[in-house]
């Protein structure tokens, strides 16, 4: 029987993950559950040590690299994997231990600081509604965090705005972690629903309805974070499957032929960003591992790690149609990774 050359067989996996990067529509390797629980092992690895350095360097809670992270690796752990418990926790304490550690953040205003008179002054910093569906993934709080939920909450219902939405100013938003003014307010109703029960106050509960009465009747903005985030919401607010239909048969109609998903914009590559979110919100909408698509843009993800654990971004465009121009990389590659982590983990998971 004749056999294949090694270098040849070399040379096609290394063609093929090449033309998995550049785009190119081809057949990508199928994936086995060991390479999945390697590759997650990678991310968490690599998320660990970007949001450790990232948080000593700079001391912000930046949504990117701490919120994302901190929710990608809970929930890693609770799928089976193996993080650093201890990390997390400090993380979290060091945010959100109390008043001190909110304003440390530097995500969260300082009541003593004079009042920004900018346009986004008005708005509300993403950081806090990411940094508050993060925390409650995690398998208990402290008195002093979940003051610091009630306390961001309570900043959250203050920049509401009549209508039930939340200001947006695309000039000055980085997408895609800050899309279009839908995609934030789904952040906030998640944010918002974990301290909405029925021991929180009549604001906090009337916000939220108003909030998901306005998301309800908003334009739909067509675009694939849309449609995730918004089966997330579903699923976290018991949707049926029939009524989230629609738009599950729309996220599973944007897979392109490489397996992955893309962000909507022009001419737009699939990356981990957009996969790994899609992973996850139709994970969340029982579709699992043994489904085709999901398969395929599993395959995706294992073929486009980096060595390092994370997955290659460029710059993205701005709302209002600006080239992506950024210099650092570090924000969209981390949100990236994270996503792909949280996809990932939840269709394969270790235990």
């Amino acid at each position: 029987m004749t056999r294949a050359c090694p270098s040849i067989g070399l040379l096609l996996l290394l063609c093929l993950s090449s033309s998995v990067l550049a785009g190119e529509s081809i057949l990508v390797p199928r994936a086995t559950t060991a390479q999945v629980h390697g590759s997650v092992e990678r991310a968490i690895e690599y998320l660990q040590t970007e949001s450790e350095t990232w948080l000593s360097a700079r001391r912000c809670a930046a949504c990117h690299h701490v919120p994302m992270p901190s929710w990608a690796l809970t929930e890693a752990g609770l799928r089976g994997y193996a993080i650093d418990k201890e990390f997390v926790a400090t993380t979290a304490e060091s945010l959100l231990g109390g008043k001190e550690a909110l304003l440390a953040s530097k995500i969260f205003p300082d009541p003593a600081a004079v009042s920004d008179p900018r346009p986004q002054g008005r708005g509300l910093n993403m950081g806090l509604p990411m940094l508050a569906v993060a925390a409650r993934a995690l398998p208990s709080l402290t008195a002093g965090q979940e003051q610091s939920l009630k306390r961001i909450a309570e900043e959250i219902v203050k920049k509401q705005q009549p209508d039930g939405s939340w200001e947006f100013f695309a000039t000055l938003r980085r997408p895609p972690i800050n899309e279009c003014q839908t995609t934030d307010a789904a952040w906030i109703v998640m944010a918002l629903q974990a301290t909405s029960g029925p021991d929180a106050p009549d604001s906090q509960r009337d916000a939220l309805t108003k909030a998901l009465t306005w998301l309800d009747r908003a334009e739909n903005a067509h675009t694939h974070q849309d449609k995730a985030l918004r089966v997330i919401l579903g699923v976290r607010f018991g949707k049926s499957s029939e009524a989230l239909q629609t738009t599950i048969d729309e996220l599973r109609a944007l897979q392109r032929d490489d397996g992955g998903w893309s962000q909507t914009v022009p001419e737009s590559k699939s990356d981990a960003f957009a996969t790994g979110q899609t992973l996850y919100a139709l994970s969340l909408a029982r579709l699992t591992a043994e489904r085709p698509e999901i398969q395929r843009g599993i395959d995706f993800l294992i073929a486009t790690q980096q060595p390092d654990g994370s997955w290659p971004m460029t710059s993205r465009a701005t709302p209002n149609g600006e080239p992506g121009s950024a210099k650092l990389l570090t924000p969209i590659t981390c949100a990236a990774s994270s996503w792909a982590t949280l996809g990932l983990a939840r269709v394969v998971p270790k235990e």
